[in-house]
């Protein structure tokens, strides 16, 4: 699209003639509106003539030895100024990545004590089931062993037995001794609360048989000693 022509902009050869004839009031017309232009136009011809190597002057560069210190410094700036910001986030971010470090370091090390905490207290109650197991306790009505707490202790300890697998055991022989144990509590949880007697005395060699309180004693202090 053509731009608009403007009335009041003077074509460039005509703003030239105007211009060549500012100091010849003969050529000038006769139009008062052209000799009002022509007027303003030398008036400003005038001014500049007058101000134009002042301002000039003030127009041009320094000289180099006038500015060449300042720019240095002013660039040295800029450039400390843009310096301070990236060495700030860079030791930030090591700041951050080290903490993070830290902190994923010392969670690892309390879910570690928390996984012993639970094996030695799976091992301790268990030693404590075994050793309650030899006692005489009361009698049933019909004359068998009332094991009631026994069987709620060992329905317990399975539960966190059956955890303990899920989690995974801190040392090899912790998941085979808690197998062992898992399947004599198995049978002592599947009874009735009244034993005959003949069926405790089989409960309580079949864990003398396979060790299960030195076992389980053993693992307890061994794992206390690793430092859980």
């Amino acid at each position: 699209m053509t731009p608009a022509h403007d009335p009041s902009r003077l074509d460039p050869q005509e703003e030239a003639r105007r211009f060549e004839i500012l100091e010849r009031p003969e050529l000038w017309p006769d139009d008062p509106a052209q000799q009002a232009e022509l007027a303003e136009l030398l008036e400003l011809h005038l001014a500049l003539g007058s101000h134009g190597p002042a301002l000039a002057e003030s127009l041009a560069p320094a000289p180099r030895t006038r500015w060449t210190g300042s720019w240095t410094l002013a660039a040295a700036a800029v450039l400390l100024v843009a310096l301070i910001p990236a060495a700030y986030t860079v030791q930030r971010t090591h700041s951050l990545r080290a903490m993070a470090q830290d902190t994923a370091r010392l969670e690892q090390q309390a879910r570690k004590r928390t996984q012993d905490r639970a094996w030695i207290a799976f091992f301790q109650q268990s030693t404590t089931l075994i050793q309650d197991f030899e006692q005489n306790p009361a009698l049933c009505k019909k004359g068998d062993e009332d094991r009631r707490q026994e069987r709620e202790m060992a329905q317990t300890l399975l539960e966190a037995s059956h955890q303990l697998a899920a989690q995974g055991a801190p040392i090899q022989e912790a998941e085979a001794i808690r197998a062992s144990l898992h399947t004599w509590l198995t049978e002592i949880a599947l009874e009735d609360d009244c034993l005959s007697v003949e069926r405790a005395r089989e409960l309580r060699q079949w864990a003398a048989a396979h060790n299960l309180e030195g076992q389980a004693e053993r693992m307890e202090r061994r794992l206390k000693g690793d430092g859980a």
